[in-house]
């Protein structure tokens, strides 16, 4: 069978619908691309961790049969940009999926056979009456100012999701670390945990996508002239069996911040000094000594000892860090500047509060 469509559609379905920072080895399912066609429509399947996604596209197809084939989705999605014919002929080989563009014509190999394996396909939405615009500005708030410190290690699983809440919050951190970050920037209206996957999806939207409510999960929809996407992630929920507890609640507590007790600093001055620190250093388990006393912030090792200005605080304190977790907490801070208190267990300073207009983190100290 062949099958031929408009070109540019085709780049842009792709490039929206297969993230690159969600095809992973250890996922199988997300290195495939189920392309199927009929005659009038091309739909292309993928699936990524909690994630079901479909673009489809309107053409011509020379049979009234469908045919399917699945190929390797960066290598389809990489091959397709390259093609800068208007039209674009896509043929359903025995062996692979054959490109005619032009004169030229490109083989991506297949995969596997179709009884080997299947793809998701995202729910059928009935309804496109009450979908919320995505608001794209806020999920780049919370990948580039709050994933830094979500879990890398599975001791405590539930902390390599993204906590959103019913009341806007969104929470990562890493309760090995000691390291909580926090801001208002959901709109899922719900307590619930998200993958990395998911936050990298909101992060590849274009302007006007739309997120649409269903039990258990959501669907998101883009609707253009060329081609239809919609998508489907499930979160998971902290009632599931083996997910377990967030403790957001406990977490939210301590991120109060304390105004009386705040110092004002530029985060500038502090990184200047924590990455000469680093330099100096010669083992990632180093530590440093955050001093406060009064409007002056002392960062102390074995091989600086740095003052840094600021104003408005009325406390004394001395906590230590690891300097590898503490650079990072200041260099992902969304503003310049920025406020500092100190957290107290039974009077004694045992981490800091760091915080902006939209951002507040905490990290404890080394015992």
């Amino acid at each position: 069978m062949k099958f031929t469509l408009s070109t540019k559609p085709f780049i842009d379905g792709l490039n929206l619908a297969i993230v690159n920072s969600n095809i992973s080895k250890f996922y199988q399912k997300s290195c495939l691309a189920q392309v199927t066609a009929d005659k009038t429509s091309l739909k292309v399947n993928l699936e990524a961790s909690y994630i079901a996604s479909e673009i489809r596209l309107k053409g011509v197809g020379d049979e009234y049969t469908s045919c399917s084939i699945f190929v390797d989705s960066l290598l389809l999605k990489q091959l397709v940009s390259t093609i800068d014919s208007p039209t674009l002929t896509l043929e359903f080989a025995e062996g692979g999926l054959i490109l005619h563009s032009g004169k030229s014509k490109f083989t991506l190999p297949k995969m596997i056979d179709d009884m080997e394996i299947e793809l998701t396909p995202p729910s059928y939405l009935s309804s496109t009456e009450d979908g919320v615009q995505i608001n794209k500005a806020n999920w780049k708030f919370v990948k580039d100012y709050q994933m830094y410190a979500v879990a890398m290690s599975f001791i405590h699983p539930v902390y390599t999701k993204v906590w959103v809440g019913e009341n806007n919050d969104v929470v990562v951190g890493d309760f090995d670390n000691s390291i909580f970050t926090h801001s208002k920037k959901s709109q899922l209206s719900k307590n619930c945990l998200l993958s990395d996957t998911i936050i990298n999806l909101f992060n590849s939207l274009p302007e006007g996508a739309k997120l649409y409510k269903l039990d258990k999960s959501y669907i998101i929809l883009v609707v253009t002239d060329g081609y239809e996407f919609c998508s489907e992630f499930t979160p998971q929920y902290e009632s599931d069996e083996g997910v377990g507890s967030y403790n957001s609640e406990i977490i939210l507590g301590m991120m109060i911040p304390d105004e009386n007790n705040a110092i004002h600093i530029k985060s500038s001055s502090i990184n200047k000094f924590l990455n000469q620190a680093l330099l100096l250093s010669n083992n990632s388990e180093d530590t440093i000594k955050f001093e406060v006393k009064f409007d002056q912030l002392s960062l102390i090792d074995n091989n600086i000892d740095c003052k840094v200005s600021g104003i408005d605080s009325k406390s004394e304190y001395c906590v230590e860090f690891k300097t590898s977790l503490l650079k990072s907490v200041i260099s992902n801070m969304d503003e310049d500047d920025i406020q500092i208190c100190p957290m107290y267990q039974d009077d004694v300073a045992v981490g800091i509060v760091i915080w902006t207009n939209n951002l507040t983190t905490i990290l404890a100290g080394v015992d």
